[in-house]
């Protein structure tokens, strides 16, 4: 609880640093309203995917109500592993030059598809259907606002894709 508040206290004060650059003046300006546009846009979506992976963790720790079975947990963790080498090749876009980064984001936003495909069908396989069907939409809204940022960040010119 502690952690997420204050990744949460975070989110805020990038929030009032980036409000802060309207008042500020000097060469970097026009970049630095370039990246204020950049955490306004991309902010909201962080903030819920960032909720979205907390809710997801508590499946891996097996908290109460959010117990699934071991081969379900399993194929959570190397959907998991992909979606976090995607995170980071996101955001190493956004700190490095373009050309420093290697490529293969197509290769793996493929291999996130089949991994979160895996986890669904061992989802299935053991969980009752309603449950299944709850953590199966829960994965794929995570999987739709992962690869909806990547996207708005390639349309803004950060070179994701």
């Amino acid at each position: 609880m502690a952690l997420r508040e204050k990744i949460n206290a975070q989110f805020d004060q990038a929030r009032a640093l980036a409000d802060a650059v309207l008042f500020e003046f000097g060469r970097s300006r026009r970049i630095n309203l370039e990246l204020r546009r950049y955490i306004r846009q991309w902010q909201p979506q962080l903030r819920t995917l960032f909720v979205l992976r907390i809710a997801s963790w508590k499946y891996r720790a097996q908290l109460p109500g959010f117990e699934v079975p071991y081969a379900v947990r399993l194929r959570q963790k190397a959907y998991d592993d992909v979606s976090a080498r995607m995170l980071e090749q996101m955001a190493d876009r956004i700190e490095k030059p373009v050309s420093s980064i290697p490529t293969g984001a197509e290769e793996l936003h493929e291999l996130l598809s089949r991994r979160l495909h895996d986890t669904e069908a061992e989802a299935f396989r053991e969980l009752a259907v309603a449950q299944a069907e709850s953590f199966v939409t829960f994965f794929h809204r995570i999987d739709e606002l992962t690869d909806s940022l990547a996207k708005e960040m390639a349309a803004d010119g950060v070179c994701w894709s």
